[in-house]
C-alpha cells in the first residue's frame, strides 16, 4: 500500500506537492440580465458583459491561483485567439498545455434577474480532450502525495471511456484522487449512472451538488433534501472504505460524509450573491486545498465556502487571495503555516 494511504482517513497529502487538475477550459462570456427571450431576427441590447476563464478545470486553477496554490492544470485548448486569450490568463501554468488543432470552446452564460443562469455552448477543443493528452502533460509530475481533481468528464466524450482506467492509473501512482461529474449534458441516465458508478470505488474524495447527489440515487432534488443525510450516506456506501463524499448545498453550506460519520457547515451568515458561475469549483479550491493543508473536514467544508462565497459576491468577477478570506480560514490556507505541527482551527480562533 503506498504511504500516502496510512492516516485515520487513508489519505495523506503531501501539502509540497501540486494539486493537479483534469478537465475542461473554455471562455465565458456572459451577457444579461435577460429575463424574456427576445423574438426571433430582431436585436436586443442588455448592460451587462464579461469575458472571463470559464470550465470547470478552468475557475478551479483561477480560484488557486489566486489563493497560491502550488498546481498543475491538465487541460487542452485551441489553436486560435480565444486559446491564446486563456493561455495568457495563466502564464507559466500554461506552458505544457496541449494546443489542439480546432476552435477553443466558448460558453455564453446568459444571467437572469433572479440570480439563474443559462448556458450555449460550442463543442470546440473539449470535444477531442482524451487520455492520452492527459498522459503527456502528467509524464513529469510527481503523483505520489498529490491531489488529482478530475472534474466535468462528460463535458470530454472523449476521456468518459477512458476515466476508469486514468482514475485506477492515478490512484497506482499514489495521488489522492478527487472527482466532481459536473451536471452531465443529457441529464442523469442510466448510462450516467453506470459511469459514475464504476469510477466511485477508485474516487478518495467525490466533490458533488445536491443536483448532482440526486441524479446519481435517481431520487428528485425534493427527496433527497427532505433527508439529506440519509441520501448522502447511501452514495458514500458506494465509495471505497475512507472515502469522502462532499455535498455543496448552495445557501445551506455543505456536508461531507466519511465511514458512518456526516459532517456539516453553514453559510457564515447572509453573502450577496451577484453571479454563481463557478462556485462549486471555487468551493472545490478552498476544500481541497485546506485538505492538503492537514485541515479536519469541519474546516474543509468552511474553506470551501468561504472561498465560493467571496467569489460569487463579486462583480466583476474577483478570485479571493488569502487576505480577502476571513482570518481563520485565511491562517489555515496560508503555506506559512505548515511548518507548525498544530495550528489553530476555525472554532479555536472564533472562540478565543
Amino acid at each position: 500500500m503506498n504511504s500516502m494511504r496510512n492516516s485515520i482517513t487513508g489519505m495523506r497529502p503531501d501539502p509540497k506537492r501540486e494539486i493537479i487538475s483534469i478537465g475542461t477550459i473554455n471562455v465565458d462570456q456572459l451577457l444579461g440580465p435577460i429575463d424574456d427571450w427576445p423574438d426571433r431576427g430582431t436585436e436586443t441590447v442588455y448592460p451587462q458583459y464579461e469575458m472571463r476563464v470559464g470550465g470547470g478545470g478552468g475557475i478551479f486553477g483561477a480560484a488557486l491561483m489566486a489563493l497560491g496554490a502550488n498546481q498543475r492544470m491538465v487541460v487542452n485548448i485551441g489553436r486560435d485567439e480565444m486559446g491564446d486569450w486563456l493561455k495568457s490568463q495563466f502564464g507559466p501554468l500554461a506552458q505544457h498545455w496541449h494546443q489542439s488543432d480546432t476552435v477553443t470552446s466558448v460558453t455564453i452564460g446568459l444571467t437572469h434577474s433572479d440570480k439563474e443562469r443559462t448556458f450555449l455552448s460550442n463543442e470546440g477543443h473539449s470535444a477531442l480532450f482524451d487520455a492520452d493528452m492527459v498522459r503527456k502533460m502528467l509524464s513529469h509530475a510527481e503523483l505520489d502525495g498529490s491531489i488529482a481533481l478530475l472534474v466535468g468528464n462528460f463535458l470530454m466524450p472523449r476521456l468518459v471511456p477512458d476515466c476508469t482506467d486514468l482514475l485506477g492509473e492515478l490512484r497506482d501512482a499514489g495521488a489522492i484522487v478527487a472527482l466532481d461529474t459536473a451536471w452531465p449534458t443529457g441529464g442523469w441516465t442510466d448510462a450516467v449512472q453506470d459511469h459514475v458508478l464504476g469510477w466511485l470505488p477508485m474516487v478518495d474524495i467525490l466533490l458533488i451538488n445536491d443536483a448532482e447527489a440526486a441524479g446519481l440515487l435517481g431520487i428528485d432534488g425534493e427527496t433527497f433534501t427532505a433527508n439529506a443525510d440519509l441520501h448522502i450516506a447511501q452514495i458514500g456506501k458506494k465509495l471505497a472504505p475512507g472515502a469522502i463524499v462532499v455535498v455543496k448545498r448552495g445557501r445551506h453550506g455543505a456536508s461531507a460524509c466519511m465511514g458512518d460519520d456526516i459532517v456539516s457547515a453553514a453559510v457564515p451568515g447572509a453573502v450577496e450573491v451577484v453571479d454563481t458561475v463557478g462556485a462549486g469549483d471555487c468551493f472545490n479550491a478552498g476544500f481541497l486545498l485546506a485538505f492538503q493543508r492537514g485541515a479536519g473536514l469541519v474546516d474543509c467544508l468552511r474553506a470551501g465556502i468561504e472561498v465560493a462565497g467571496k467569489t460569487i459576491a463579486s462583480h466583476p468577477r474577483h478570485y479571493p487571495g488569502l487576505g480577502d478570506l476571513c482570518a481563520p480560514i485565511s491562517a489555515l490556507l496560508d503555506p506559512a503555516n505548515q511548518s507548525k505541527t498544530d495550528f489553530m482551527t476555525f472554532d479555536q480562533v472564533e472562540n478565543g
